[in-house]
């Protein structure tokens, strides 16, 4: 059996090169194995506090549910109180008859009624109609009180008015008046582009 060259060497010589080769092994496994795996340890680290990060946003808004449930339910209370007050476009004709018959109501002759192009808003239109009434001042003000009283918003504005030359009991002055209402619209209408003459729309 062949000698082994090592036993030749010295016990400090054999103990060096037994520790070098232990060091090389470690080394080895140290750049081939460990690190990958703390690098991989490293990446998981950092996907967990990610994840956790996420769960206590989660747990943030789950807790704060029922105040947005709550603003909800607000929201959409407001939103039918705005539609009992701004009355939807077809519901226009009917209001228009009602202003008319409020103003019959109190004694009113309408001599003109003129609904004029109405004015856009961000979700409503403003829809003027200017009104030419005659009668007296205690029917006006009857008339301006059953306007008040109604669910549904309208403004009397721009109000003149003026002594009739010729006056009776019931008929002593003529009123010139702009009654604004207003239409709730879900969206405004789309604008229509430039009509460009021989292309059919």
């Amino acid at each position: 059996m062949a000698d082994n060259p090592l036993s030749k060497l010295p016990v400090l010589g054999q103990l060096g090169i037994a520790i070098g080769a232990g060091l090389l092994v470690l080394g080895a496994f140290y750049y081939f194995e460990y690190k990958g795996m703390v690098e991989q340890q490293q990446q998981k680290e950092a996907q967990l506090a990610d994840l956790q990060k996420q769960i206590r946003a989660l747990e943030a808004t789950a807790n704060r549910l029922p105040e947005f449930q709550r603003e909800v339910q607000a929201l959409e209370a407001r939103l039918e109180l705005l539609k009992r007050i701004l009355p939807p476009e077809k519901e226009m004709p009917d209001l228009m008859r009602r202003i008319q018959y409020l103003a019959a109501q109190s004694s009113l002759r309408v001599a003109k009624f003129n609904p004029a192009p109405p004015h856009q808003a961000e979700f409503y239109q403003e829809i003027p109609i200017n009104l030419d009434l005659e009668g007296s001042y205690h029917n006006f003000g009857g008339f301006l009180d059953r306007i008040s009283r109604m669910s549904r918003l309208i403004n009397i504005g721009e109000i003149k008015i003026k002594a009739n030359s010729q006056p009776t009991i019931n008929n002593t002055i003529g009123v010139s008046a702009t009654a604004t209402t207003y239409v709730y619209q879900d969206a405004p209408p789309p604008t229509a582009g430039p009509h460009k003459p021989g292309v059919a729309r």
